[in-house]
């Protein structure tokens, strides 16, 4: 897509963003973006379905509620970028930078997040289920004890934990499940990140290495 296209379908976005009865929501489905520059823009709500978005510069973009379902993201650079509520359903994230990304309650089910960095990623509230974690920076994929879904990651520097629905930090984990004969494999599950925690927390720099 040239860069004077992009431009008028951001600048039409915004519009619609300000006043529903202006300008028009940015539909990006398939769009070939790659490398393209969107540091900074505003993406909400926009449809990037299966849109190509290779090497992409999304860095502190704001893509709240923003569908990228089986968008291609592969090395692109999300750092800190927006991504409250977004869907990222069957996304390509390979190798993608999302440091410091906001994934509050994204939908990231099927996801390929191979060698992704998620270093102080917020990843409160959102669906891994399917996701593949292998390789991933800032997570630590705990399997499905008890037969949940359950992951790890650091938030502010402390170790949080999401099993099956529940999110919480791993000491208010700890007391949650603990004395549950029906979540004996969560509390290995727990050790275990507990164990990887402090291992990572030993070398800060590389916490999610």
């Amino acid at each position: 897509m040239r860069h004077d296209q992009l431009e008028k379908i951001l600048a039409d976005h915004a519009a619609w963003l300000a006043d529903s009865n202006q300008g028009e929501r940015a539909v990006l489905t398939n769009a070939d973006l790659t490398n393209a520059d969107l540091t900074g823009a505003d993406l909400r709500r926009a449809n990037l379905v299966v849109a190509d978005l290779t090497d992409a510069d999304l860095s502190r973009a704001n893509l709240v509620l923003a569908n990228l379902s089986d968008a291609c993201l592969t090395d692109a650079n999300l750092t800190g970028a927006d991504l409250l509520r977004a869907n990222l359903h069957g996304a390509d994230l390979r190798r993608a930078n999302l440091r410091r990304a906001n994934l509050t309650d994204a939908h990231l089910s099927g996801a390929d997040l191979t060698g992704a960095n998620l270093s102080g990623a917020d990843l409160t509230g959102a669906d891994l289920l399917r996701a593949n974690l292998y390789g991933t920076k800032g997570v630590v994929d705990l399997g499905y004890p008890d037969g949940w879904h359950a992951v790890g990651w650091w938030k502010d520097g402390e170790p949080w934990v999401r099993v099956g629905c529940r999110t919480m930090s791993l000491d208010e984990g700890r007391a949650y499940w603990s004395g549950k004969p029906d979540r004996r494999e969560v509390m290995v599950a727990l050790d275990y990140f507990e164990a990887v925690a402090a291992i990572r927390a030993e070398t800060p720099e590389t916490e999610a290495a």
